[in-house]
């Protein structure tokens, strides 16, 4: 249990940071879960669940007092709990959002994804936002659409860069 009879324990780790104008602190909380990973596998297919936990992260601005925000969130993990440290699981979430932030948040922001309704085709399309995005990233554009701007500015040059990707032949 993360907090038994209501009473809180303290993090299994805290990790504080400051970036982007702005402080962040991150807190995690380990439960071993082995005890429920015959259930979990039988009743909903997680197979090999053997840890799980929270993560609290609370930001605000650099000199503010008070947190402007503060999310909670629970996890789950196949990591045994005898081989990861508190630390290993914090950084591991980080290393979740990273992927989150670099390809979900540049397909919403930049492309208005959640806005589109071609859902027949949605899949389609996201492949091809993919190739796009991972394109302009190989060819070194700090923003999506600065790249954008950049290759649709110069004949050919989208093409060129398919065919040299060995994308299309």
């Amino acid at each position: 249990m993360f907090f038994p009879q209501g009473k809180p324990r303290p993090p299994d780790d805290i990790q504080l940071g400051k970036s982007n104008g702005r402080q962040e602190c991150r807190e995690v909380w380990l439960v071993d879960s082995r005890e429920m990973t015959a259930y979990l596998g039988q009743e909903f297919a997680w197979l090999d669940m053997q840890l799980s936990g929270r993560i609290r992260r609370s930001r605000k601005p650099i000199g503010a007092t008070a947190w402007e925000s503060q999310e909670t969130h629970t996890w789950v993990s196949s990591l045994a709990p005898d081989r990861v440290t508190p630390t290993d699981i914090a950084q591991a979430l980080r290393a979740h959002w990273t992927v989150e932030n670099g390809v979900f948040w540049v397909r919403d922001v930049s492309y208005h994804e959640d806005r589109l309704h071609g859902r027949k085709i949605g899949r389609g399309l996201a492949s091809i936002r993919d190739v796009a995005i991972n394109i302009i990233r190989y060819e070194g554009y700090p923003y999506v659409p600065d790249g954008w701007r950049d290759i649709a500015s110069k004949f050919d040059h989208g093409l060129y860069l398919l065919r040299q990707k060995r994308l299309i032949l």
